[in-house]
């Protein structure tokens, strides 16, 4: 008898529909500008993820879940958020920046500059990364490192980056070239993201595309190849080769 009534019962909200209908739904809520439905949506999308629904579904539902916990003062919530979508959309330079700002707001500088270096490896081209990280850097007292980082902002269409660059606004709307500091950020990124994986520095700059011929994001400036290989050569180990060429804005000659 009670088995019979209970098929009877409606079903629980986030069972009522399928994972991809909750993520609708929630996209939907948040276009219209109701960010509690939406958080609510999708909230019950991940209670009905299912492996058949793909991982990267589930991660696309954690950053914008992110994004409204970010909004709503939830910190804590939308940290862990990004830190669940990340693990699977490791590329993503926009949830690096924004999990960066939330660990710096929260006096967590070196976890902060680690994501904002991430989100400049993911993307080379991302303003807004360079920006935080510049902030970051002054909270470190590196004011010539940050000032970098506001010119690159800059250049990259940051236009509150201009002023504290020492350029004008003019100058955030060049696309030029990315300068060989930024160039050498990136490079150092992307080989501590490579050598994580168990490869050499050396090794994961030797393979790196060449910025001189390369618009990769990864790629590495050849000056900061060269002067990695003449380390290694004259007897430095990996670790301490890396650090020296790679200690300031620009690879050590």
């Amino acid at each position: 008898m009670l088995l019979f009534l209970a098929a009877l019962l409606p079903p629980t909200p986030a069972r009522a529909e399928s994972f991809q209908a909750w993520a609708a739904r929630g996209a939907r809520q948040t276009r219209r500008g109701d960010d509690r439905s939406a958080l609510e949506a999708y909230t019950n999308a991940l209670a009905s993820w299912k492996n058949a629904d793909g991982k990267s579904a589930r991660a696309k539902v954690y950053c914008a879940r992110a994004g409204l916990r970010e909004r709503a003062g939830d910190a804590a919530g939308a940290t862990s958020d990004y830190t669940e979508c990340l693990a699977v959309e490791t590329r993503n330079a926009r949830a690096f920046d924004r999990r960066g700002r939330l660990r710096l707001k929260a006096g967590r500088v070196p976890a902060a500059l680690d994501d904002f270096y991430k989100s400049v490896a993911a993307d080379i081209g991302y303003g807004p990364a360079y920006y935080d990280r510049a902030r970051a850097y002054l909270r470190q007292g590196d004011k010539a490192f940050a000032r970098e980082d506001y010119r690159r902002a800059c250049e990259l269409g940051v236009t509150a980056a201009c002023a504290k660059s020492g350029r004008r606004g003019a100058g955030a709307k060049k696309k030029n070239r990315p300068s060989l500091a930024a160039l050498t950020a990136s490079c150092r990124a992307a080989a501590q993201a490579c050598a994580h994986e168990g490869a050499t520095f050396g090794d994961c700059v030797a393979k790196a595309p060449v910025c001189e011929r390369s618009k990769a994001a990864d790629c590495c400036p050849s000056a900061c190849a060269r002067a990695l290989r003449r380390a290694l050569d004259a007897g430095r180990s990996d670790a301490a080769a890396f650090r020296d060429v790679f200690s300031g804005p620009r690879c050590a000659r």
